[in-house]
């Protein structure tokens, strides 16, 4: 869907800002988005900069899963695909983590210990919420149907 049409429903403002890992839009009164970032996919994490308060309702079909996505060497910019709050150990994406690989919420945080799994503040995944992730090695990850 376009970016126009996702966050309307939220009257965006002069200085509202979205972003995903690799482009934003910016909201001008008056005219509306411009930017790179046209439109809104289930395998994009979002950020979000709105100058006045407001909720933003999002009505649509659930993800299909399995749903696979690519993770990058460094950081990568993650979705949460799933429609209730999960625990972080049965539903991150299955990939081969290695020593040292982090999970980050905007609040939370995990860190991966071979041998061990994960370690942290960060303990679910709430709907609504993205989340970055780094790793060592690059490679295919799949959120799984749980």
């Amino acid at each position: 869907m376009s970016v126009a049409a996702v966050f309307a429903g939220m009257n965006p403002v002069q200085g509202t800002h979205i972003k995903n890992q690799a482009s934003f839009t910016d909201f001008y009164a008056g005219y509306g988005f411009f930017g790179q970032l046209a439109s809104v996919t289930t395998t994009d994490m979002f950020a979000v900069k709105h100058l006045s308060p407001s909720t933003l309702r999002m009505t649509g079909v659930p993800v299909t899963l399995p749903l696979s996505l690519q993770i990058n060497v460094g950081w990568t910019w993650l979705p949460m695909p799933y429609q209730t709050t999960v625990d972080l150990t049965a539903s991150t994406p299955s990939f081969a983590y290695s020593q040292g690989d982090q999970y980050k919420s905007q609040v939370a945080f995990t860190e991966y210990y071979a041998g061990y799994g994960w370690f942290g503040t960060l303990t679910q995944l709430v709907p609504g919420n993205g989340y970055r992730i780094k790793v060592a090695t690059g490679g295919q990850a799949t959120f799984e149907s749980i």
